[in-house]
């Protein structure tokens, strides 16, 4: 009996020690699991891409080859399918001098119970008056943290899905940090 005392309490402190099963992405509003495909769940692969990464560096973070989506004039779109079930992919457009990466994830992924749009006409009012609203204001007015969804050389967009599924998209400009555009269907 003490042997499996004794082996149970080594357990529990290995588990304890080492933090198994815990991730953090900076967003803790949504439950993390792990990826079907590839080196990171779909909230975390944003944070580990930066939009100077090449495609061979965005592959190696990924864990596996993007597949060609989409090619024109100085650019070029890959797209990295993490679970095709629930409809999770990481898509980057590689320019010239940098990228755009984008995650596509149904919005029940991110629902969160805290958010709360009473305060949109506060924000759609500011913004129309060129008032400079930054992420922390907007975060504040809903309650809750956004989900960074996009970024590229010009800013960094977020969502809000509250538990009724309604959204709201707001894109922040990269040289002032301020609020450019906020849409979606509340």
């Amino acid at each position: 009996m003490k042997k499996v005392l004794g082996i149970i309490s080594v357990l529990v402190l290995l588990v304890l020690l080492t933090g198994c099963g815990i991730t953090n992405t900076g967003n803790s509003n949504v439950v993390k699991e792990a990826p079907a495909k590839g080196n990171c769940s779909i909230l975390d692969c944003i944070y580990k891409l930066d939009i100077k990464d090449n495609l061979e560096k965005v592959n190696q973070v990924m864990g596996f080859d993007g597949e060609l989506v989409r090619e024109g004039s100085g650019y070029s779109t890959y797209n990295w399918v993490i679970d095709e079930e629930k409809e999770e992919s990481v898509e980057v457009t590689f320019y010239s001098s940098s990228a755009s990466i984008t995650l596509k994830f149904k919005d029940d992924l991110i629902k969160n119970s805290k958010v709360d749009f009473s305060e949109y006409n506060d924000i759609k009012k500011a913004l129309n008056n060129r008032e400079s609203l930054k992420y922390e204001d907007i975060k504040a007015k809903f309650k809750a943290e956004g989900t960074l969804i996009e970024k590229s050389s010009s800013g960094n967009k977020y969502r809000w899905v509250n538990e009724e599924g309604k959204y709201l998209n707001a894109s922040f400009g990269a040289t002032t940090g301020s609020c450019t555009m906020i849409i979606g269907r509340i």
